[in-house]
């Protein structure tokens, strides 16, 4: 069990579970100071994922270190409104400073120290004031910083870039056309096993209002998702293969050529879908594939999520959709470069001022170029169907999003179509 201690130095703890050694052996200490079984723990501890972990307990460690540094206590009655107004002199956009209110919040309810309404109350106070601060400065486009759109122009010109006479190339393609196609977060293509597809012909109306047509098709399996985390569901995506005009995006070719490497490897039977290849081109699973393992065993041979945001990024780069970096930009996003010019300074205000005034020109930049990342193919799909005319619900359901889901709007689905934008009408109407 990971452990953050507190600055009162009393045995009370900020964790997203903290337990302790109870007496008896195989027996820990919940916050509220019963026992359990160890093993109870453990399986409370692994319901969280491992990256929701990391960030709480950042958040948790940054949030102790303001305390030790104010001599406040985390638990006290105003601590935590003070904070978030600490993040907000850091110009920490308000989307931020509630994320790390939400945290803290939580770690503070389960270790048995809830915020009281008044403490909320002053959150919130905080939380509006700031992004009156944005939303009043012309300096600020006030919006939240997203992931370039891959388009399917952008998706053509990335998959183009791969040798696909090779495995790597196949595989590769693949990953891309998946991701895009089933609207992935990153995390989720390298999660599909090879059980999970299965090869289906799907009967659609024919367009030219003939008799129905059968065309092949893919049913995928999504065990689990940000909307699924413990997998209490199955969400199924299904994709049409594409005509022979796109068939370099087509995802039904990019997946017969996958499974027929994977198949020549006797491996097409089980495990993951998407597989590990070294630099000697040796498949995981096999049995001689090098690399660092990951920490799950049972992927052992697949692909993580950082191995899907690399390849995007690598692909576009490829394709021309970046531009290589200036020296001062490399300067501006580089970790070492800032600890250089914080070891310079003289003084603690200096030091705050030079975290503040990078983080500010590094958002600054960002916003200027394009970053295609682990997001851009979700955005991608989401907008593409968007301009498609697909009604809301369709895209929600398609792209695995909850019923009503406020996150749509940050793709700009809550824009009103430019067809049925009254002033586009105007243009059509004879005037008086």
């Amino acid at each position: 069990m990971t452990a953050v201690d507190t600055i009162d130095g009393g045995g009370a703890w900020l964790l997203p579970v903290a337990f302790t050694a109870a007496a008896d052996v195989g027996r820990v200490l919940t916050p509220a100071g019963y026992e359990i079984d160890a093993d109870t723990a453990r399986r409370v501890e692994l319901a969280t994922p491992a990256n929701t972990r990391r960030g709480r307990e950042s958040r948790a460690r940054l949030f102790l270190d303001w305390c030790r540094e104010h001599g406040r206590a985390p638990y006290d009655p105003g601590t935590v409104p003070d904070y978030c107004a600490h993040l907000a002199r850091l110009h920490h956009p308000a989307e931020t400073i509630a994320a790390y209110a939400s945290t803290l919040a939580n770690l503070l309810a389960v270790n048995g120290r809830p915020l009281g309404e008044q403490d909320r109350y002053l959150i919130q106070g905080v939380l509006d004031s700031r992004a009156l601060e944005i939303a009043t400065d012309p300096h600020d486009p006030g919006d939240a910083l997203q992931s370039t759109e891959c388009t399917r122009a952008d998706l053509r010109k990335m998959v183009r870039t791969l040798d696909r006479s090779t495995d790597r190339g196949r595989r590769d393609a693949f990953a891309l056309l998946l991701d895009w196609y089933m609207g992935g977060r990153s995390c989720e293509p390298g999660a599909v096993g090879v059980l999970d597809v299965r090869e289906e012909v799907a009967t659609v109306p024919d367009p030219d209002g003939g008799p129905a047509v059968e065309l092949p098709a893919l049913e995928i399996v999504i065990r689990r998702s940000k909307t699924n985390v413990h997998g209490r569901r199955r969400d199924i995506v299904r994709l049409v293969a594409q005509s022979s005009a796109d068939a370099d995006l087509c995802p039904v070719r990019a997946y017969r050529e996958w499974m027929g490497v994977l198949d020549a490897h006797g491996i097409a039977h089980t495990g993951p879908l998407l597989r590990r290849i070294d630099r000697w081109g040796r498949i995981g699973g096999t049995g001689t594939c090098a690399g660092r393992q990951p920490d799950d065993a049972r992927q052992a041979a697949g692909l993580g999520a950082r191995t899907i945001r690399n390849l995007i990024r690598t692909c576009a780069k490829a394709a021309g959709l970046v531009r290589e970096l200036t020296t001062t930009e490399r300067e501006l996003l580089s970790t070492t470069a800032e600890r250089a010019e914080l070891a310079a300074a003289e003084s603690d205000e200096q030091r705050a001022e030079i975290r503040t005034s990078r983080r500010i020109r590094r958002r600054a930049l960002r916003r200027r170029l394009p970053r295609y990342t682990g997001h851009s193919m979700r955005r991608g799909l989401v907008r593409h169907l968007e301009r498609m005319g697909m009604p809301r619900h369709v895209i929600e359901r398609a792209c695995r999003f909850v019923p009503g889901s406020k996150a749509l709007a940050r793709y700009g689905i809550d824009l009103l179509p430019w067809a049925d934008n009254p002033t586009v009408h105007m243009r059509t109407v004879l005037r008086d």
